[in-house]
């Protein structure tokens, strides 16, 4: 790399909670954490693309569709230049220190950080809300994973010490100050995950819009809990009431923090996880002993599983010496499952930024 290299870093993120409502028009919390895609870029006379973990690139000079992890780059070249910015052929670096298959969102993190890195190498501003939806449209359009903005707001739009309130159908947001004091945020990888994880995610997408169907509803916004109850479908119910209650309780959350009441917080994380297992059906045998280990201890004000589903990271709240409780929990669950759980502190980051 030479003189003219270009350094970004691209942050993953968490979600405090509003989990599987993003594709439902509904409330989301998430934040952007300090972990990041490092993206090195250069002008070059042909396409280069690299990855420090995978020891592989991939060199074109016309961007077409790979299958690959190339996509997510390759992705952001086409969808930029569908909204008519110039990308001139480049040589990218990208590396991280982000867990892949962790539930952190590590694909934004590389389409953000991605066309980013293009913006500033081709010297134009890109809008940051504009930014998150070519993003998301590379995601959706090119990759083929039908996912909400969440993601790609939080990559883009983030501040340090503060969670991002999204309403995913008007895609108007709100910085929310994280006055943590003594209580931190942690990840918990589980380290399992189940296949079941992309069709399952996209069997519970129609799911969602069939249960709308038998409510005669276009929008879960204006859904109430009397309609959840007139669903016959046992299971569509249950996905309804999921989406109503875990929005009721991203706006709970919101005033909970507002009012510096971590209690309550933790409290509707679990209420959060429970609905997500019972109602949701997403959680799997795993991340459920983990979470009933860590309710025997009071330090633990609350956690959940995030993401997707069936396997990837738990996020908990906790006071004190949080790490002797995760090592006790974690021996327990080596024991059952033969697997060693890894433990990620927290720390809440600025969106995707330039560092050279």
């Amino acid at each position: 790399m030479g003189d003219n290299k270009i350094v970004i870093y691209s942050p993953g993120r968490a979600n405090l909670i509003g989990e599987h409502t993003d594709y439902n028009d509904g409330f989301v919390l998430p934040f952007a954490i300090k972990r990041y895609i490092k993206i090195e870029i250069e002008p070059s006379k042909r396409f280069k693309v690299f990855s420090q973990q995978l020891k592989k690139g991939i060199e074109f000079d016309t961007p077409t569709k790979t299958n690959s992890w190339a996509d997510y780059v390759i992705g952001m070249i086409v969808k930029l230049q569908e909204h008519g910015y110039r990308v001139e052929p480049f040589t990218m670096h990208v590396d991280s220190d982000l867990p892949m298959g962790a539930g952190l969102s590590s694909s934004a993190a590389l389409e953000v950080g991605a066309g980013y890195a293009i913006s500033q190498m081709m010297g134009y501003e890109i809008n940051r809300e504009e930014l998150a939806k070519i993003a998301h449209e590379c995601e959706v359009e090119f990759v083929g994973v039908r996912c909400g903005i969440m993601d790609q707001y939080t990559v883009a739009l983030s501040k340090e010490d503060h969670a991002l309130f999204i309403d995913t159908m008007t895609r108007e947001y709100k910085y929310v100050p994280l006055r943590l004091d003594d209580t931190k945020l942690y990840l918990i990888n589980s380290g399992v995950k189940h296949e079941l994880g992309s069709s399952e995610y996209n069997k519970r997408r129609h799911e969602c819009e069939l249960s709308l169907q038998a409510m005669g509803k276009s929008s879960f916004r204006e859904v109430t809990l009397e309609d959840v109850e007139k669903i016959q479908d046992p299971v569509l119910k249950k996905r309804a009431l999921h989406v109503v209650t875990e929005n009721a309780r991203v706006l709970k959350t919101l005033t909970a923090l507002e009012d510096d009441n971590l209690v309550l917080v933790g409290k509707y994380l679990y209420e959060s996880h429970y609905s997500l297992k019972d109602n949701y059906e997403v959680s799997c045998e795993e991340i459920d002993f983990l979470i009933e280990k860590l309710r025997e201890y009071s330090n633990v004000l609350g956690a959940r599983i995030v993401g997707a589903g069936f396997g990837g990271s738990i996020i908990v709240l906790a006071k004190g010496n949080f790490e002797s409780i995760f090592e006790k929990v974690a021996a327990s669950y080596r024991v059952k499952f033969g697997i060693s759980p890894t433990l990620l502190n927290v720390e809440t980051s600025n969106g995707v930024h330039r560092v050279l």
